[in-house]
């Protein structure tokens, strides 16, 4: 992975099996538990970030304010041509 210029510091708490868990994973395959646990954090927080836009999106579509503007602009053709017709009619 990537990383910016510096990551932040935090401090969690791991159950004993998952740590034992990391730990045998890290000598079969030669990486740090850190950066497993780095790994992991970040792939899961791209599947999160997939479920917050999808719901984002989702609230944007269901939006009325937005449906009216989408009336507006994609009504039914002929009614802006004929309100001068309906309201100027004698």
């Amino acid at each position: 992975m990537c990383y910016g210029v510096y990551m932040n510091r935090y401090q969690i708490y791991l159950n004993p099996n998952s740590v034992n868990t990391l730990d045998q994973l890290s000598t079969e395959i030669n990486l740090s538990r850190s950066q497993i646990i780095r790994d992991v954090i970040d792939r899961m927080a791209r599947e999160y970030k997939k479920l917050l836009d999808a719901r984002e999106a989702k609230r944007l579509k269901n939006n009325p304010l937005l449906k009216m503007a989408g009336f507006a602009k994609g009504g039914k053709p002929g009614i802006s041509r004929n309100v001068n017709q309906i309201y100027l009619k004698d």
